[in-house]
């Protein structure tokens, strides 16, 4: 018997392969495959000319740029390597091989209508059973942005730079006028820098400083635009509103997770059900509180429900956000920022003796009356409804230091956001509301893993906030085609009984 079974690779095939029979029966290409075949793409059809030369059909790409970013190959130029290299993508292309420019191309030109496909495919997911469309839960995550810190200025730094590079132009030009009056045209190679003896490689060089400059004088404007903007003092201040990145003009300083560093980046947002993405948004800002609401809607839009159920962490807790959640008749579970800490010390009765909880509130006369006996008077109502209490015999008080720093105490109350307060607190620490807070951590925490390390998509290739949206979309699709082929796996008979075309255009988004 023969040490070793035969190895020849030089043997031909007497009759040409089938693809599919070299990959497992359950295959994620084989479900994406299946899906794609289902999906409308009319959108993305007329984008297509029929004029010039034929086209790769779209769905032939996205069928490609879906099973890529499910393997968390996101380079046009890798997608391209694996149209060779992988069988899996050799099937779902026929054996075509688009190169890398046209993978681009596509991507940017023709998945401008990602939205259109996403909602089609949450739909599937909604009509397969793998979420509930009605209860969400919301949470955003920083990336990374295609830029680097150093291209991040404020004012000041613009100022310096512009200055330092006038100076160089003109110490340059004044350099070849003195030269030109000695030497005239005998200046010798010895007699100037390598650099600058050719009159092209000299003028690239200018014209380098003078595109430099021009950057920088556009991102002069656009920080000038921003602090217009802004909102007050302190949020002028904030570094989304002070500074601009010459890279990625879109991208803003954040602050990572876990780190004191700021980069710039991008918020992304995710809507999600039993780790089910349901809608994604990428916003400029790194604080979550401005984008609950939009988010509610997406995912509303995506599926055709209406919310039932929000869930959110205390970065979402605003007036504004509980305000609109009850209006839509919401349930919200969304906790205040200072809930955690606040029923820490009431637990363990290390409330500060001076803090406003021990403060009593006489509420016929409207005032409050503090520790030590003394009262502190309305001395001011905003138009929001904000009242302003202030005490006037803080001078003459044995204990002021403790209390207060400056002259006068001050307190200062919401009574919506006060109402807003204790009804949310009181029904997140029922049985009922603990569950449904566990349930988010469980729900969008695993999601946002799975994207960073699994898909390998920490940092955004692309720039420019449409394009990063799309690049966060295929993403975000790739994370629920694995969920759906993980389902697959375990239901194959409810699939292959399942009519997907009807699932995903029972409810498409106009």
């Amino acid at each position: 018997m023969p040490k070793f079974k035969d190895y020849n690779q030089n043997q031909l095939m007497l009759l040409p392969p089938d693809l599919r029979t070299w990959l497992p029966a359950d295959h994620i290409c084989f479900v994406i495959n299946q899906i794609v075949d289902n999906l409308d793409i009319n959108q993305i059809e007329r984008t297509y000319s029929d004029q010039g030369a034929s086209a790769y059909h779209p769905r032939l790409m996205i069928k490609t740029m879906f099973y890529s970013y499910t393997k968390g190959i996101r380079s046009s130029r890798k997608i391209e390597a694996l149209a060779v290299e992988d069988i899996a993508v050799r099937y779902l292309s026929a054996n075509a091989r688009p190169d890398h420019g046209t993978i681009s191309l596509f991507r940017q030109v023709h998945l401008k209508r990602l939205e259109d496909i996403f909602a089609q495919i949450v739909i599937m997911c909604d009509g397969l059973g793998l979420a509930d469309v009605s209860d969400i839960s919301v949470d955003g995550s920083i990336f990374k942005a295609n830029a680097s810190r150093r291209s991040t200025l404020n004012q000041e730094t613009i100022a310096k730079l512009k200055q330092k590079i006038k100076e160089i132009l003109e110490q340059a030009e004044q350099i070849d006028q003195a030269e030109d009056q000695k030497f005239g045209d005998r200046r010798r190679y010895n007699q100037a820098s390598k650099k600058w003896i050719d009159p092209a490689v000299r003028q690239a060089e200018i014209d380098k400083l003078k595109d430099k400059l021009l950057k920088l004088e556009q991102a002069e404007v656009k920080i000038d635009h921003k602090q217009t903007q802004a909102d007050g003092k302190e949020d002028r201040e904030l570094k989304r509103n002070s500074t601009h990145n010459l890279t990625d003009e879109d991208a803003n300083l954040m602050k990572l997770k876990n780190s004191k560093s700021y980069h710039p980046a991008f918020n992304g947002q995710i809507a999600t059900n039993h780790q089910v993405i349901l809608a994604y948004d990428i916003f400029d800002n790194g604080t979550d509180t401005p984008a609950l609401l939009p988010m509610i809607a997406s995912a509303e839009a995506n599926t055709d429900r209406p919310a039932a159920v929000v869930k959110a962490d205390s970065s979402y807790f605003s007036k504004d956000n509980i305000r609109g959640i009850n209006h839509k008749d919401i349930d919200g579970y969304i906790p205040d920022r200072e809930k955690t800490i606040e029923e820490k010390q009431l637990r363990q009765k290390t409330i500060p003796t001076y803090d406003k909880r021990n403060f009593s509130y006489d509420e016929a006369a409207d005032r409050y009356q503090c520790p030590q006996g003394k009262f502190l008077d309305l001395s001011a109502v905003a138009q929001s409804g904000v009242k302003k209490y202030m005490c006037h015999d803080c001078p003459n008080c044995p204990v002021k230091s403790q209390c207060i720093r400056g002259k006068h105490r001050y307190i200062v109350v919401d009574p919506e956001i006060e109402r807003y307060k204790t009804n949310m607190r009181a029904k997140l620490n029922t049985g009922r509301g603990k569950r449904k807070y566990l349930e988010r951590m469980s729900d969008v925490e695993p999601v946002f893993n799975n994207i960073k390390c699994n898909l390998n998509a920490g940092q955004f290739l692309c720039r420019g906030k449409p394009k990063v949206k799309i690049e966060f979309g295929l993403t975000c699709l790739a994370h629920n085609l694995t969920k759906i082929a993980n389902w697959v796996k375990q239901n194959q008979e409810k699939w292959q009984n399942i009519q997907l075309a009807a699932i995903a255009r029972s409810r498409v988004p106009a």
